[in-house]
């Protein structure tokens, strides 16, 4: 074990780890010097690290609006700040100053979420208790209920199948309408069995056609109110509302066309919460709605017939505040960034660490399967870029004819050995019929094979390529663009098949982009989600970099100013009465 996998063990937040999950905790743990006096991190900025004394003394300042000391704290080696902030970024409650010059570990965040869902054993050996002399090991309360939040994957939300969650993503909530709403639904075929019963005990039995009726009509209802219970089983149970920390989702089975629906929006676009409980009925069982509005195109959001739909309003506004909250928090720490880089501020804190160069890993040459994949596969990721392919169906819908007449050429060839027509005769016909359907069976693969749809980090692309560059066109839209994603499966045999419609509302394009029959469109959906909310952090990153660059100028322009003594008072320095 490694000085700093010993270390970390003995932490009581680390304590009941085995020795391979601290040496995976050590992996991303990195180690850096600090100087006395060295300001770590300062009060409002945005808080996504953890950081736990090795060596020296750090302490920290509040101070309010008033520029009043109101709170001071030393922490000693052994000591770490809130592990909340391994799980949720936060905001920095106080200034973190050297007090003396030492040593401190510094863990990411986004790195230790990331590494509970690859090993999430971990979670429970994080679980919080206090032996009897009540000290606290493992993590807060608070964060241990974070953490759980990384083990909830319902079965219906997975990297494959609808509401497909992005890496960063932590569930929230997963809910569907209220068992008293599913009750509700089956009281159409629940009165079709009692009817049924009626008929049986009440209809007599003197005549044939009496008989008929008192057992025929009871099956035919039977089997109508089983019809009907069993098509509103399915409805209800692919009818579901989800929240993460990035994203709301309202997952929609329409049982009248037989389509799926799944909207999804971000967070930071959520403007009101309301909630609706229109009856009696509604207030006594505590069903209702949560009426969401959004800037989004999907306008407004529905969580209809809940159980408890306060429980949403309560999540979304916590969601809503902790957005706003690290919104703000990350734009003072990114200006003050710039300030420190205008005026050549160091960092204050100093790598410790080399890191390692990675080992080069052995390209093996591509297999023959892998080869295949890649060129027919319906999702290829090569870079930054993922290519998509429409759904299988499509493809064998195209090859179709071509696949009947290789059939029909078959039975020929049988008919005519059997009727024993001159051998050399038959081969040049169905030789030259094999081989112009072979050219078309191909042409039909390859067109289907160029019909692609592509990803990258800048733009979507509708690509509609001829087989052996006979001509191409295409439609682009910019990810900065996209409004909304919407993604569909209409039919009984999408929804079956797993494949549908994935619609890109664009602002500045001529008409939106639709990926048509792709194989699992909830997860394109995702993936372009993903490619958004990159875009939007970097489109804000560049759009502020300017900006702050004016700020930094204005501000040493105006230093340089008062250093000069150019800048005369703008108030007297006394009052005198007169």
């Amino acid at each position: 074990m490694s000085d700093k996998s010993e270390f970390l063990s003995e932490l009581p937040l680390f304590t009941n780890l085995s020795e391979a999950a601290i040496d995976a905790i050590a992996g991303i743990t990195k180690e850096y010097a600090f100087d006395s006096g060295a300001v770590i991190a300062y009060q409002r900025d945005i808080a996504g690290q953890f950081y736990i004394v090795k060596e020296g003394r750090l302490f920290t300042i509040a101070i309010d609006n008033n520029g009043i000391t109101r709170g001071s704290k030393s922490y000693f080696p052994g000591q770490y700040f809130n592990e909340m902030w391994l799980l949720v970024p936060g905001v920095h409650p106080a200034t973190i100053k050297g007090g003396e010059a030492g040593r401190l570990y510094v863990i990411e965040g986004s790195d230790f979420v990331q590494l509970l869902k690859r090993f999430p054993a971990i979670i429970d050996a994080l679980a919080p208790y206090e032996d009897d002399d009540d000290t606290h090991y493992g993590l807060s309360d608070e964060a241990w209920l974070e953490a759980q939040k990384l083990k909830l994957r319902p079965r219906r939300v997975t990297t494959s199948a609808g509401g497909a969650l992005l890496p960063e993503e932590r569930l929230e909530l997963f809910t569907r309408r209220s068992w008293w709403y599913l009750l509700g639904l089956l009281l159409l075929p629940f009165s079709l069995l009692i009817i049924a019963i009626v008929v049986v005990i009440v209809t007599p039995t003197d005549t044939g056609l009496e008989v008929s009726v008192k057992y025929g009509l009871p099956i035919i209802l039977i089997l109508i109110s089983l019809i009907i219970a069993l098509l509103r089983l399915i409805d209800f149970r692919a009818d579901y509302f989800l929240i993460t920390n990035r994203h709301l989702t309202h997952h929609e089975f329409e049982l009248r066309h037989f389509r799926i629906q799944l909207v999804k929006v971000p967070i930071g676009q959520i403007q009101t919460v309301e909630i609706v409980k229109p009856s009696f009925l509604a207030n006594m069982f505590n069903i209702g709605t949560a009426r969401v509005t959004t800037a989004a195109i999907a306008g407004v959001i529905l969580f209809d017939n809940i159980d408890n739909p306060v429980v949403v309003k309560n999540i979304l506004e916590r969601l809503i505040g902790q957005y706003k909250t690290q919104e703000s928090a990350q734009t003072q720490a990114v200006m003050r960034q710039a300030l420190e880089k205008h005026f050549g501020v160091g960092s204050p804190l100093t790598p410790t660490e080399t890191p390692a160069a990675p080992a080069p890993r052995p390209r093996s040459p591509e297999g023959f399967f892998a080869g295949l994949s890649k060129r027919y596969g319906w999702r290829v990721i090569e870079g930054n870029t993922i290519t998509y392919r429409k759904s299988l169906f499509v493809l064998l819908k195209q090859v179709s004819l071509p696949l009947l007449v290789f059939v029909g050429l078959g039975v020929a060839l049988a008919g005519a050995i059997y009727a024993e027509i001159t051998p050399w005769v038959v081969a040049i016909l169905i030789g030259v019929g094999a081989l112009a359907n072979l050219g078309w069976f191909v042409w039909q693969l390859e067109n289907w094979r160029n019909d692609i749809f592509q990803l990258s980090d800048r733009f979507v692309l509708d690509v509609d390529r001829k087989p052996f560059g006979f001509g191409e066109s295409r439609k682009q839209a910019a990810i900065s663009n996209i409004q909304n994603v919407d993604a569909s499966r209409p039919g009984f045999l999408p929804t079956l098949f797993n494949y549908g419609f994935v619609s890109i509302d664009t602002a500045g394009s001529k008409s939106d982009i639709v990926f048509d029959y792709v194989p699992n469109p909830e997860l394109i959906q995702s993936d372009i989600f993903q490619r958004i909310d990159e875009s939007r952090r970097q489109q804000r990153v560049q759009e502020g970099s300017t900006r702050r660059q004016e700020y930094a100028l204005l501000l040493d322009v105006y230093r340089q100013a008062m250093e000069q003594q150019r800048i005369p008072r703008r108030t007297p320095t006394d009052f005198e009465e007169t």
